[in-house]
């Protein structure tokens, strides 16, 4: 039988491994002995599979390495080393180096490994020990079988496992071991001169104080015949210039007399901020407007913005230029409709409006050209014709990203945060501009906590109040501000150029992100003229996960949304949502045909037919005309079902302010005892204060065991709105409506919304947003102006009456 000997030198005795191919077919040790002509084999110890220890002579050991075909020596000590060569030298016995994975001999296998055999402390080791040590590390963090592959790619990579592990807990940041990949930028391509395009002349004197030449997307769109009146679908990345590309077809239109610009966009913040944009036009003679749904709160002295639709440019959001179209007001003539962010028509909540606005603005605007704008979507040439629009499409970045993935949580986190946004702080851009930084979390509570950890941070969400988010941004803007946290919600909001993007948290609320809005999100880091890259760091948290539907673990969302492939825009709308579009389409259209017309281009309705009847029904519509109580529904952006409850509620005798709280209670009060209480209790309380968990607590005996100043909090609390005998209390639903009353009567006794928010500090140890309240008292004016106009409708004389007396004391 052939063999060859490995064989390693240990601290008292050398280790021999005879093998036959693959198999170890004993284990032995030598010790050896110091003699007049050298070392000698003393002892000979032997040990063979399911049989006891035994010594066999020392002529044996001699026998057996004169007999192996080769003899191979793998590092060990090196004085013993020496002694056993010395020995194998006497015996002219060849010999020869090799190297072998330290965990396969420590377990009495042979694994021969090579130059490319991957480190771990100092040593070289198999893949296949490596990728079990690998195992065992991701196990113990919690990793989900996408991040252990992630990571077992990274080892195959660098081959260097400490490395990898390292990873696990970063001690300081590797960006060529947390690099997931590089999206690169575009190839330089011909754009065009601003001189060689026909424009008119006082429109290119503005544009050439911005530029020179168009981005790549912009020439395309002038090449597919933007400036002739081509309606198009402009799909391309965040920061590419789309925008632009709007802005030149309309202002050239209103030069040429072919009418209105209509810039309409889904936030009121980034119609703020269109509207500042726009209003530089008047350089060139035009006047913009704003039409958003100005808050009713009067709050002392506003912003005063132009409102009217006679000015040559209104930005506007969506809902805000439908409310114009759905009261049967006249737009005047419109040359261009610009609907940035159309990829919202797949919103679960608000895309059904934005496919009924396009319809409608189709037929409003017969001769207008419209520009859709869309972040990148899956089937931008399905979705082109569904808008019988001419696609422009631009696939690549101005600027490269550098996507990093890092797992880590905790307090680990925020010093990973704080490192990272000092980095982008001590770096200049070729521009001159120094890194400033997004961090994306999930609540609002964490962006003031992550904002507080951070020096010379600002926590930005949709509570705060315009003139504080107006401030934030010109900060920002400016430099004076270099890191802004906020939320997922904010993601499509306003423009902030930023160099790096962070995510703090995968998650919108308790609901993962999709494809769609994490590339929306991430493509904000790096701005052509700003930056020359954008980095991206994603900070996944093993194990994390939320209550949704979807039971993924942070790490392994992370994965799936880098790899993702972009949804496609393809609109499916509930059937109290179609109802909604078909209903305002009736009040829009003149006749049977155009209301056909408009059914045909609303994206996402089934049959006309089926949605009459069910809107007859509700007493909505006669034939094909919109009754009464329709126009007023639609006036007023109300489903039949709302519509409907309203009518019975009056009918019941409630008040109008009771009905109002019915359609909608204001829940976004929190706790600010929530930690001290998970803490004295050691179970998980929530901070808002309508969470079961808090209002299971009220009623248990653990209310015992907290601080007396928290129990009297808690009782005042119950009393005051937890008072019904409702079969379902305390989820009856009662407790918000309490809370929304109590509010309500604050408010028209004359109280802000900073003394409502004190009052409901003082008395029960809670908290409000200003912007939340502020948002929530206007949409109590705008339903009680609903209210106030179907009770005219229903002959509710005194409870229309009602509806708008206390309207006008709610709005202050």
């Amino acid at each position: 039988m052939t063999f060859q000997v490995l064989a390693r030198a240990d601290k008292s005795r050398i280790l021999l491994l005879p093998q036959s191919g693959s198999k170890t077919l004993f284990e032995g040790h030598l010790r050896l002995k110091d003699m007049p002509q050298g070392p000698r084999v003393f002892k000979f110890l032997v040990k063979r599979e399911k049989e006891a220890e035994r010594y066999l002579p020392p002529e044996d050991a001699l026998r057996m390495l004169r007999k192996a075909s080769a003899i191979y020596l793998a590092r060990g000590d090196s004085l013993l080393e020496k002694k056993f060569i010395e020995l194998l030298d006497a015996y002219q016995l060849g010999h020869r180096f090799v190297q072998v994975c330290g965990h396969c001999l420590g377990e009495r296998r042979v694994t021969y490994v090579g130059r490319d055999a991957i480190t771990y402390k100092g040593a070289r080791i198999c893949e296949n020990c490596a990728a079990a040590e690998l195992l065992r590390e991701a196990d113990f963090r919690g990793l989900s079988r996408p991040a252990k592959a992630h990571l077992a790619r990274i080892l195959k990579t660098r081959r260097n496992l400490d490395e990898v592990v390292g990873l696990l807990s970063l001690e300081r940041l590797e960006p060529d071991l947390t690099r997931f990949d590089i999206i690169p930028a575009s190839r330089e391509e011909p754009t065009l001169d601003l001189e060689t395009i026909e424009l008119p002349q006082a429109l290119k004197e503005h544009m050439r104080k911005r530029l020179t030449k168009l981005l790549p997307v912009q020439s395309r769109s002038v090449q597919a015949g933007l400036l002739e009146g081509r309606d198009q679908l402009v799909v391309s990345a965040t920061a590419t210039g789309k925008s632009l590309i709007g802005e030149m077809a309309g202002i050239k239109n209103l030069i040429e007399d072919k009418g209105k610009l209509l810039f309409l966009v889904p936030l009121v913040a980034l119609a703020n901020q269109k509207f500042d944009q726009l209003s530089g036009y008047s350089k060139l003679g035009f006047q913009t407007s704003i039409r958003v749904g100005v808050s009713r709160i009067r709050l002392g002295r506003a912003r005063k913005i132009p409102q009217g639709l006679n000015a040559d440019i209104i930005a506007g959001t969506y809902e805000g230029i439908d409310q114009v179209i759905r009261t049967r007001k006249s737009l005047g003539k419109v040359g261009t409709v610009v609907i940035d962010e159309v990829h919202m028509l797949e919103d679960a909540e608000r895309g059904h409006r934005l496919a009924g606005l396009i319809a409608r603005l189709r037929l409003a605007a017969p001769h207008a050209q419209f520009i859709f704008l869309s972040a990148t979507v899956g089937n931008p040439a399905a979705l082109a014709r569904r808008l019988g629009a001419r696609l422009v499409e631009y696939e690549v970045r101005p600027v490269p990203i550098e996507r990093h993935l890092i797992f880590s949580s905790g307090g680990e986190k925020r010093r990973l945060m704080r490192q990272l946004v000092k980095d982008a702080q001590s770096l200049t851009s070729s521009t001159g501009y120094s890194g400033q930084t997004i961090i994306f979390t999930n609540s609002r509570k964490n962006c003031y906590a992550l904002a507080d950890s951070i020096p010379g941070a600002a926590a930005y969400h949709a509570g705060l109040q315009y003139p504080e988010r107006k401030r934030i941004e010109e900060l920002f803007g400016e430099g004076k501000i270099h890191t802004v946290v906020t939320t997922a919600a904010l993601a499509a909001g306003v423009d902030f150029p930023a160099s790096q993007v962070i995510f703090e948290s995968l998650a919108m609320g308790i609901e993962w992100l999709n494809v769609h809005e994490f590339n929306q999100m991430l493509g904000r880091a790096g701005r052509p003229g700003y930056h020359d890259k954008g980095l991206v760091y994603i900070l996944a948290e093993p194990g994390r996960k939320f209550s949704s539907a979807r039971g993924e673990s942070e790490d392994e969302v992370a994965l799936a949304l880098l790899h993702g492939q972009m949804e496609d825009v393809a609109p499916e709308f509930e059937e109290a949502q179609q109802l909604e579009e078909v209903l305002a389409n009736a009040v829009a259209a003149r006749s049977r045909k155009e209301l056909d017309n408009l059914h045909q281009l609303t994206l996402g309705l089934d049959d006309l037919g089926s949605a009459l009847k069910s809107l007859t029904k509700a007493g909505l519509v006669k034939g094909v005309e919109p009754t009464l109580l329709g126009a007023a529904a639609a006036a007023h952006f109300l489903s039949p079902e709302e519509v409907e409850t309203i009518a019975k509620e009056l009918d019941r005798g409630r008040s109008p302010l009771d009905v109002a709280v019915t359609l909608e209670s204001f829940e976004d009060l929190y706790l600010k005892f929530a930690e001290r209480i998970s803490t004295t209790l050691r179970m998980q309380i929530s901070q808002k204060a309508l969470h079961g968990s808090f209002l299971d607590l009220i009623n248990s005996a653990d209310l015992r065991e907290l601080e007396n100043k928290i129990q009297r909090y808690c009782l005042d609390f119950a009393r005051d709105f937890m008072r019904c005998t409702c079969r379902e209390a305390p989820y009856c639903g009662c407790p918000a409506r309490n809370i929304s009353l109590r509010i309500l009567e604050l408010r028209m006794e004359g109280k802000s919304p900073l003394d409502i928010i004190e009052d409901f500090s003082e008395r029960y140890g809670m908290y409000a947003y200003q912007g939340d309240l502020i948002n929530w008292l206007d949409q109590m004016v705008r339903y009680l102006e609903a209210i106030e106009a179907v009770a005219k409708v229903l002959g509710k004389t005194e409870a229309a009456q009602e509806a708008g007396e206390t309207r006008k004391k709610v709005e202050g």
